[in-house]
């Protein structure tokens, strides 16, 4: 005859495999769902560095070309000689034109700098109202010369009250 401790042995197998099956197959099929996911994801960031190694050479290639024809364009609004003459000039008309005054005009070269352009330093004293102030740079900025304009100070004149003082400093390229 079967033995009372066997059957029960038996029935608690049974029950212990009745709980824990469902968590051991679960748990696997778990696992087998995860390992689909993490190579379907490893799938989609190889897919996604591709796209970005070929967005990125893209770039570089556009810099390049861009950077070369800057280079390009920016030797042809940079005049060949310093012409000084033709700046102070170009400065009278453009202050006279916004209704600015022109009272000092220094020019000089700066060696510091280096490359294949030569830099012109531009300190110009002037009075007038803001509003011409505005006009004179918006003009500056269609010049057809290209210029810098690295600071401006202004200052109330002392001598003519609702009048303001501007000291200008730009730069001016020419070639060597």
């Amino acid at each position: 005859m079967i033995d009372g401790k066997k059957i029960f042995g038996a029935f608690m197998v049974a029950i212990a495999m009745f709980f824990f099956w469902p968590a051991v197959v679960g748990t696997w099929q778990q696992v087998s769902a995860l390992r689909a996911t993490v190579a379907e994801r490893q799938d989609l960031l190889t897919k996604r560095q591709e796209i970005l190694a070929s967005v990125n050479a893209a770039y570089q290639d556009y810099t390049a070309k861009l950077n070369a024809q800057d280079g390009q364009k920016f030797a042809a609004l940079v005049p060949i000689r310093k012409d000084q003459a033709e700046l102070v000039s170009a400065m009278q008309d453009i202050a006279t034109a916004t209704g600015m005054t022109l009272n000092e005009v220094r020019l000089g070269e700066d060696s510091a700098k280096s490359g294949q352009f030569k830099t012109l330093t531009l300190n110009l004293d002037m009075g007038g109202s803001y509003q011409s102030l505005r006009m004179f740079l918006t003009d500056l900025e269609q010049y057809v010369r290209l210029l810098n304009v690295d600071s401006i100070e202004v200052s109330e004149d002392a001598r003519i009250p609702g009048h303001l003082k501007f000291a200008i400093k730009a730069n001016a390229y020419f070639l060597k």
